[in-house]
């Protein structure tokens, strides 16, 4: 009888573990598991049926959106005409392009800027005259994007618009303009950009450097050599180490275009030495290509 007592605990003991394994998979790992095939399952209809926006679409939204949505469809819209495949290939497009870019004026400058943006990048010659229409009287805060954008245009007609913003008073114009005017590549901007290698800032100075190289003019070839001096940035602690990045970039770009000894060691040193990879394994490139 003793026996019998001290043995009956163990044996419900043994029964109560399959009871409560019972109860956790039941109430918690079967409807978890449910849950999470349901969320793949909805993601993946969500995917396949989920049409990709084209170009039309957005500047639809841009039309007759809601504020946010406004701008955000011009966003969008700036982004996807990055894409030569995704420009649409038919004058109606821009039509209403030019149109909702000349509707924008009163609108959220985001709208406008974004717009000014996705024509730039389509490069076709027909947003030339809608860009530079209101250059004098627009909005300083559009400026610089309408800048940037005749720069991407590539429109040699611009040079005469953009030079006007190498005196501007505010610095991030003329900065604009300097590497708007090496985008467009005309060979009368030169001495307008040699001359803007004297302007007291310094990002204007770079871009104007770099645009000179680009046009294969070794004017600005001390200022290239600085750029690809880490060190040199020790004097403008507000360049953070990504800007740092960019501006080193675009000096090995710009070198190639001078071929100069002074640069190539420079960059021969980048190759082995630099500390950021990106632009180490960029340099390396370059040398190998220079070596071809």
């Amino acid at each position: 009888m003793d026996n019998l007592t001290e043995q009956t605990p163990a044996s419900e003991k043994q029964e109560e573990k399959p009871f409560f394994s019972v109860i956790i998979h039941s109430f918690f790992i079967i409807p978890f598991l449910i849950a999470v095939f349901c969320v793949l399952l909805f993601a993946a209809v969500n995917l396949l049926t989920k049409e990709q926006q084209t170009a039309y679409d957005y500047l639809n939204n841009v039309k007759i959106g809601g504020i946010t949505k406004r701008w955000q469809s011009a966003f969008e819209l700036s982004k996807i005409l990055a894409n030569p495949k995704m420009i649409p290939a038919d004058s109606r497009f821009y039509g209403e392009m030019i149109s909702a870019f000349e509707q924008s004026r009163h609108d959220d400058s985001r709208v406008r800027q974004y717009l000014a943006l996705a024509m730039g990048r389509t490069k076709q010659p027909q947003f030339f005259e809608p860009l530079v229409k209101d250059l004098d009287s627009e909005k300083e805060d559009n400026l610089y994007a309408i800048i940037y954008a005749l720069g991407m245009l590539q429109d040699k007609r611009a040079v005469d618009y953009l030079v006007k913003y190498l005196d501007h008073p505010q610095a991030r114009l003329r900065s604009g303009a300097v590497v708007a005017l090496g985008s467009i590549g005309d060979p009368n901007s030169i001495k307008f950009l040699k001359k803007a290698l004297n302007d007291p800032e310094p990002n204007v100075q770079w871009g104007s450097a770099i645009s000179l190289a680009q046009m294969k003019d070794a004017s600005g070839k001390e200022v290239i050599a600085k750029l690809l001096n880490r060190n040199y940035y020790k004097q403008f602690p507000e360049v953070d180490v990504h800007e740092q990045m960019y501006l080193m970039l675009a000096a090995i770009d710009a070198a190639r275009f001078l071929k100069d000894p002074q640069l190539n060691s420079q960059i021969k040193e980048l190759s082995s030495s630099e500390t950021n990879m990106k632009v180490r394994a960029v340099a390396l490139e370059y040398l190998n290509i220079k070596n071809k």
